[in-house]
């Protein structure tokens, strides 16, 4: 019985690792939202399609991920870099990032003249 216990443990680790591992290696943009909104059942026009919805999220999903590329390329500390990409996280279109990333390449820019 004992045998049996630690086998369905081992077995229930196993498939949820396997589970975790399969989500980790998958680089597509998920992008998910409700297909029928409640909005669209009174005013139709003020709704957008779902595939419009969609479009506008892989958008976002894109342009915070490319904000988080040139944090981590900015020559700034680990602290302040960890900070600002929780920040990117909570606000996509965040001034604070947008501050910190125009200061740089003003930087970078009097530099190269």
């Amino acid at each position: 019985m004992k045998k049996l216990t630690i086998f369905c443990g081992f077995l229930v680790c196993l498939i949820l690792g396997i589970q975790e591992t399969q989500a980790q290696d998958s680089l597509h943009l998920d992008a998910r939202v409700k297909q029928r909104m409640l909005l669209n059942k009174f005013e139709a026009d003020y709704v957008l399609t779902a595939a419009e919805r969609v479009a506008l999220k892989q958008s976002r999903l894109a342009h915070q991920y490319r904000m988080k590329e040139i944090l981590d390329s900015i020559d700034i500390s680990d602290a302040k870099r960890k900070r600002l990409i929780q920040e990117l996280k909570k606000n996509p279109f965040s001034e604070r990032v947008q501050s910190v990333i125009a200061n740089h390449k003003v930087v970078s820019d009097s530099l190269e003249q």
